[in-house]
């Protein structure tokens, strides 16, 4: 038996935007790791191998953005006689839905339960549900990363150290689906970075945890370990602990050479009413201004769409946030997730659909824009377009590669003896740069022309 973990993310990195930022699919090296030997495994992955299906079963992680082609490429496979499992967040948040595309669905972290799953494969008594739970600690073992051997991705050495958030923002459903906030142990972790560095060795470890920071006294211990191993890093961090100077500082000195915060929005009534209350009243400025001190990128992730943004509040966002030395900006359009509480609220008041991410795009633009730039709910202050030209006229204009942008980067980059990654960051604002140009002639062509159709 052959069974073969499909990793579909096809309207993100199709497109040329979206290519710095590939990475093995670490979760699916996971439950490789724990399938029986007498099952044969391999990687279909639409980030690095065309789309060809060869095995007798295949397991598909399923995010909502995806869920549409996935279900599409399940009903082809079944058709055909393959077998289908299907799990992942939207599985878990939908698994009626996902079940008539499978023959069997997995809720929750699979880890656990997925021998149980193989093992049923193997005897033909495949059961329809099997619920997943939250990995504990002790039973965490080291990722196998020959999984993904002979593929080229351009940042590699993908780690986590952590699972959940100790955070609940009401527009994030990850921080549900992975259940409480755990740790690896140490021992496994170093593992995985030392495998890593003979696999990767000129390559950063590029942490994926949405809240690798969350427990501060196995934060220290793991960036000490990592100051030992002489490893630098790129980790996501919130805005709460960027303007936390010690904490800021530890990172630095075990190597790292970038951040990504989740500033999201600088209006604290957005920020309030997304639940995202360690963001209220910091000063970001400062904040950015002492990693860059310390060696340190910082890229601005930012959520455009919130309850209380209007034209003009974007306008005053994006004229603030040019002041502020951010390496880059990376914009993108509120999405609202099954199973998150402002997903609840707006399908309450009849601004977002039950299933928009099984529609026809009725949007004319949306066809035109990656994933993270469509539109598909109703918003108080914006028609869909006028949201996507407010967001694209920001990430062009904050993205510009102005003189005084180019020479901070080299400077951080000199002081972390890191003049590569700093390229390599100026190379993607380029990029962000030269792509919302284009997305936002696009859209202001079509609604130009959108009068004339009517």
């Amino acid at each position: 038996m052959k069974l073969v973990f499909v990793n579909i993310m096809h309207n993100l990195y199709s497109l040329e935007t979206a290519s710095h930022i590939s990475q093995p699919p670490v979760p699916l090296a996971v439950l490789a790791g724990v399938t029986p030997s007498a099952i044969e495994t391999a990687l279909l992955d639409e980030q690095t191998d065309e789309i060809r299906f060869n095995g007798d079963v295949f397991a598909f992680t399923v995010t909502t953005q995806f869920a549409r082609q996935v279900y599409r490429y399940a009903d082809a496979l079944r058709a055909d006689g393959k077998q289908v499992i299907l799990g992942g967040i939207h599985v878990t948040l939908r698994p009626e839905e996902a079940m008539r595309h499978a023959d069997a669905v997995v809720t929750g972290e699979a880890e656990v339960v997925w021998p149980t799953v193989c093992m049923d494969l193997l005897t033909g008594r495949l059961k329809d549900r099997y619920a997943g739970s939250p990995t504990p600690s002790a039973k965490m073992a080291p990722i196998d990363y020959r999984f993904f051997a002979g593929r080229r991705y351009l940042q590699p050495a993908s780690i986590f150290a952590t699972r959940g958030c100790i955070y609940r923002c009401s527009f994030c459903v990850s921080s549900r689906y992975h259940g409480p906030f755990r740790t690896k142990p140490l021992d496994v972790f170093e593992q995985e970075v030392d495998q890593l560095e003979d696999l990767y060795p000129e390559a950063f470890l590029q942490f994926t945890d949405d809240c690798l920071l969350g427990n501060r006294s196995y934060a220290s211990e793991l960036l000490a370990l990592l100051r030992r191993k002489k490893r630098t890093s790129a980790v996501m961090v919130t805005l709460d602990q960027l303007c936390d100077d010690a904490l800021m500082q530890e990172l630095a000195d075990s190597g790292c050479l970038g951040v990504a915060v989740g500033i999201e929005s600088i209006n604290d009534d957005n920020c309030l009413t997304v639940g995202k209350h360690q963001n209220v009243g910091r000063a970001i400025p400062e904040a950015v201004r002492r990693a860059n001190e310390l060696g340190m990128h910082v890229a601005a992730l930012l959520i455009v769409g919130l309850p209380h943004d209007t034209p003009e509040r974007i306008a005053r966002t994006q004229r603030y946030l040019a002041e502020i030395p951010f390496a880059l900006y990376d914009l993108r359009i509120l999405r609202h997730y099954p199973g998150s509480p402002l997903y609840d609220e707006m399908l309450s008041r009849g601004d977002v659909t039950d299933t928009w991410w099984m529609e026809d795009d009725h949007l004319a633009t949306n066809g035109l824009l990656p994933g993270h730039l469509r539109v598909h709910f109703r918003h108080g202050h914006f028609s869909s377009m006028q949201l996507q030209q407010s967001t694209l006229t920001a990430m062009r204009d904050l993205n510009r590669m102005h003189p005084e942008a180019v020479a901070c980067a080299q400077r951080v980059g000199r002081r972390a003896n890191a003049p590569g990654f700093a390229a390599m960051g100026l190379f993607v604002r380029a990029q962000f740069e030269k792509h919302a140009r284009t997305w936002l002639a696009q859209v202001e062509q079509a609604m130009a022309a959108a009068p004339a159709k009517r």
